[in-house]
């Protein structure tokens, strides 16, 4: 058996199941289309941007264009007939994806977005007036803590999101899903 990732987590929080299609740009570490993987999904790649690197938002509407198609409220490809379950922007080196667009895609789409922020901590994009953080946009987002990263612990990383549900879930999943019962043995 192998150890979680981070990515697999935030998957598995917004509810990817085998079978199921994620949307991720091929300009990544290999971490990110080996989450969806090893959770049983398949990869489904959507070009890049040269300039930011990150994926492209025209990319992905076109694709979804292309091959979407709503059944009973969720969105399937209609080539391959699995659900698509999620899309995964990566910020590449520190420099933001267009994110905004991305969400705003994601969510006429009704796709959780799931922005992996693991090389941008401390990279900024501007919404309207403000300064948000790389890894504020998405559903549930994720921070990596590897040992080429601006804060390092050798592994592991976090899980943001602004969703209490989510969060509730994720903090029961890191306490290896316990749950109280009366012969509990602290020591």
């Amino acid at each position: 058996q192998r150890q979680m990732c981070i990515r697999d987590s935030a998957l598995i929080l917004v509810a990817v199941i085998p079978s199921e299609e994620v949307l991720i740009p091929p300009m990544t570490f290999v971490a990110t289309a080996n989450a969806v993987s090893h959770l049983g999904a398949v990869p489904h790649f959507i070009d890049i941007e040269k300039d930011f690197l990150g994926m492209s938002p025209h990319a992905l509407e076109e694709r979804l264009e292309e091959i979407a198609i709503k059944k009973n409220g969720r969105i399937y490809n209609k080539i391959s007939g699995r659900r698509i379950a999620a899309i995964v922007p990566v910020h590449i080196f520190g420099t933001p994806a267009r994110i905004i667009e991305l969400k705003e895609i994601a969510y006429q789409w009704n796709i959780p977005l799931v922005e992996d922020a693991a090389e941008a901590l401390g990279s900024w994009i501007k919404d309207g007036n403000h300064l948000r953080h790389c890894g504020s946009f998405g559903m549930a987002s994720i921070i990596s803590f590897n040992g080429n990263k601006i804060i390092s612990t050798g592994g592991g990383g976090m899980i943001l999101t602004n969703d209490k549900i989510l969060a509730s879930k994720a903090k029961h999943y890191s306490s290896t899903a316990k749950i109280k019962h009366p012969w509990a043995f602290i020591h």
